[in-house]
C-alpha cells in the first residue's frame, strides 16, 4: 500500500510539472493574427532591472596571500547570502515600506578558518540604532559560517560587511574602499 501512495504522489509531481510547463510555453507562444500569419506580441522596452533595494557586501580589510585569495573566491558568496538571509530576517520595520528607511552600516572583522567571527567593530553606523542592531545581528546568527576550504594558509581573514539599506534613497560608503573579495 505505502509504494502504492508513493508512485501516485510522484504520478501527481510528473502531472503537475507538465501543466506548468505546458502553460509557460503557451504564455510564450506567438499570438494569433488575422488572416492566418503568425505575429509576435510586441516586446517590451528593456529596461536594466532596479537594483535591490538591500544588498550585502563583504569585502577584505586586511591582506591575505594572492594563492588564498584565489582559493577563498567561491567561499564569498556564500557568506554573503548566509549573512543576508539572517539580515532580511532581523530587518526592522524602519527600513521596510511604507517607511524604507534608507542607511548603510559597515562591520568589521575577523573571519577564521573555522568560520567563527571575532573582533567585530562597528565601523559606519547608520544613525539608526535599529538598522545597526539588524547588521550586528546578521553576522551574529550567520555564526559559525562554513571552515575556509582545505589548503588555506592563513587562519584568519580581516572583513568588512556592508550593509545598505533602500539603496535607490541613500548614497555610496564613503572613504577609501578595500579591493573586493570576488
Amino acid at each position: 500500500m505505502r509504494m502504492f501512495q508513493k508512485r501516485v504522489a510522484v504520478l501527481v509531481l510528473v502531472i503537475m510539472a507538465g501543466a506548468a510547463w505546458i502553460a509557460s510555453a503557451q504564455s510564450a507562444a506567438p499570438l494569433g493574427a488575422k488572416g492566418g500569419g503568425q505575429t509576435q506580441a510586441p516586446a517590451a522596452d528593456k529596461k536594466a532591472p532596479a537594483p535591490e533595494p538591500n544588498t550585502v557586501s563583504v569585502d577584505l580589510a586586511g591582506t591575505v596571500p594572492p594563492e588564498d585569495r584565489k582559493n577563498l573566491k567561491d567561499y564569498w558568496p556564500a557568506l554573503e547570502s548566509r549573512t543576508k538571509q539572517q539580515w532580511l530576517a532581523v530587518l526592522p520595520a524602519e527600513a521596510r515600506p511604507p517607511v524604507s528607511r534608507p542607511g548603510t552600516v559597515v562591520i568589521e572583522g575577523v573571519v577564521h578558518t573555522d568560520g567563527r567571527v571575532t573582533g567585530m567593530a562597528l565601523k559606519q553606523p547608520s544613525g539608526r540604532p535599529a538598522l545597526d542592531r539588524a547588521a550586528w545581528a546578521a553576522i551574529t546568527r550567520s555564526m559559525p559560517y562554513e571552515a575556509f576550504p582545505y589548503g588555506i594558509a592563513v587562519d584568519e581573514v580581516k572583513v568588512r560587511f556592508t550593509f545598505v539599506y533602500n539603496q535607490g534613497n541613500v548614497a555610496p560608503v564613503g572613504g577609501p574602499s578595500a579591493s573586493p573579495i570576488h
